[in-house]
C-alpha cells in the first residue's frame, strides 16, 4: 500500500482540501485521480455524541476532578486508574489504545481545534437527526428540527452510492442502535438493507448466527427504553460482513450518548473504550478478507457535540456551545498516513457525503443538491 512520508504530508493534505471543490464530473484532473482511487469498499462508523475532548484529550480533568454531583462517577479511584495519565496523548491512548496505535497512523484525524483542525457542523442543531440528515445528504436540511423517527424526502449518498455502482440494496447495509435512522438512512423504504432498533435479519439474508444475535437482542437490557444496547447491533453487522460482503457497511453506535445523558462519566469512559475494541475487531476482519483487505476506506465520526464544562457536558444543542465541534477520522488505501492533523482548513460533517462518493470513483453529482466538497487527498 502506497503510503506518503510524513515529512510530505502537511502539504499533501492542505493542497488536497483547498481543492476539494472540483468534482470528477467537471475536472479531468479530478477524474484522474477519482480512476485511480484503490477503495473499492466504504465503512462508515458513528459513534452518538462523542465529545472531541475525549478524542483528543481522554479523560477530562474538569468533568472527572469536579463534585460527584456533575461526573456521576462512582468509584473516581477505579476510573483514574484506568483512564488517568499525564498528557493528553498519554490519556487519550489508554482511552482509544487501538485506535491511536493503529488506525489512526494509517490515516488522518481532523478536528482537534488545539492544533488548528476544526470539524463543525453546517446545522445550528446540534443534536441527532440534524446530524445524520447532514452526514447523509451533505447538506444542513432546515426541515430537519427534531428526532422525531420519520423518513425524509432527500436521497441519501448510500442510496447514490447503490445507484452509482449499480448494486442490489443488500450490498449498501446499515446496522443501527436507534431505530429512527433506520429511516433516516434512506428517502424510500427498502432502497438499503436496513437493521435498526429491536429488527431482526430476515430469513432470505440470515444464518443461524444472524438467528442467534435477534434472540440474545432481547435479553440485554439498554439504558433507555426504545431501542437496543449497542452489543447486539456491531455484531450484527460484523456477522452480516462476513456472510454478504456488502460494498458499504454503516454501523451507528449510540450507547456514548446515553451514558452521557445519564451524566455517568465513569460508563462513558468504559463504553469509550468498548468502542476501540469494536474498531479493532471490526478493521483486523476487514483485513482478513481478501475483498476489503488493502481495499476499504473506514470513516469513524460523531453526529453531534456536547457541552464544555462539567456542568453541561451532559447536554448539546442550540445554546449550548461545543455542540457543533465534531471529529473525523479517515482511514484506507487513499488516505495519506498523517494521524493528528493540524493546521489544516476547517471541515464540516456535510463533506463526508462527497467524501464517500469520491472515493469510490463517483461524482459529487451523483447525490442531489448542494453537498459539501470533498476531502480529497492524493
Amino acid at each position: 500500500m502506497r503510503r506518503l512520508g510524513r515529512r510530505r504530508w502537511a502539504a499533501a493534505l492542505l493542497g488536497a482540501i483547498l481543492t476539494s471543490g472540483a468534482s470528477a464530473a467537471g475536472n479531468p484532473g479530478a477524474a484522474t485521480a477519482a480512476a485511480a482511487r484503490r477503495t473499492a469498499n466504504l465503512v462508515l462508523v458513528t459513534l452518538d455524541g462523542v465529545r472531541v475532548q475525549e478524542v483528543f484529550g481522554g479523560m477530562d480533568e474538569r468533568i472527572a476532578g469536579s463534585r460527584g454531583k456533575w461526573s456521576g462517577i462512582y468509584d473516581p479511584e477505579r476510573a483514574r486508574r484506568l483512564y488517568w495519565r499525564d498528557g493528553a496523548g498519554a490519556r487519550r491512548a489508554a482511552l482509544w489504545p487501538y485506535f491511536w496505535g493503529t488506525l489512526a497512523p494509517q490515516g488522518v484525524v481532523l478536528g482537534d481545534a488545539g492544533r488548528g483542525s476544526r470539524a463543525t457542523l453546517r446545522n445550528p442543531h446540534g443534536f441527532s437527526a440534524p446530524g445524520y440528515m447532514e452526514l447523509l445528504t451533505g447538506s444542513f436540511r432546515p426541515e430537519v428540527t427534531t428526532n422525531d423517527a420519520q423518513r425524509y424526502p432527500h436521497p441519501t449518498v448510500l442510496q447514490a452510492i447503490r445507484d452509482g455502482l449499480k448494486l442490489r440494496p443488500q450490498d449498501v447495509a446499515v446496522f443501527s442502535t436507534w431505530d429512527a435512522l433506520g429511516l433516516f438512512a434512506s428517502s424510500e423504504p427498502d432502497a438499503v438493507f436496513v437493521n435498526a432498533g429491536y429488527a431482526r435479519v430476515p430469513a432470505p439474508l440470515s444464518n443461524p448466527v444472524l438467528d442467534a444475535l435477534g434472540d440474545y437482542q432481547e435479553h440485554v437490557m439498554a439504558l433507555w427504553e426504545g431501542y437496543r444496547t449497542d452489543m447486539p447491533t456491531f455484531h450484527l453487522a460484523l456477522e452480516y460482513l462476513k456472510a454478504h460482503r456488502p460494498r458499504v457497511l454503516y454501523l451507528a453506535l449510540g450507547e456514548t450518548d446515553d451514558w452521557a445523558h445519564a451524566r455517568r462519566y465513569d460508563r462513558l469512559l468504559d463504553c469509550l473504550r468498548l468502542d476501540d475494541d469494536y474498531l479493532k475487531i471490526l478493521w483486523e476482519t476487514l483485513q482478513s478478507l481478501p475483498e476489503y483487505r488493502d481495499r476499504t476506506t473506514l470513516i469513524v465520526t460523531t453526529d453531534h457535540g456536547r457541552g464544555r464544562t462539567p456542568k453541561d457536558w451532559v447536554d448539546h444543542g442550540e445554546g449550548i456551545r461545543g455542540s457543533e465541534e465534531i471529529w473525523i477520522a479517515i482511514v484506507g488505501p487513499d488516505t495519506p498516513d498523517v494521524g493528528l492533523a493540524s493546521g489544516t482548513p476547517e471541515v464540516h460533517q456535510a463533506d463526508v457525503a462527497a467524501t464517500m462518493l469520491d472515493l469510490l470513483g463517483l461524482p459529487r453529482s451523483a447525490l442531489p443538491g448542494e453537498t459539501g466538497p470533498p476531502i480529497q487527498f492524493p
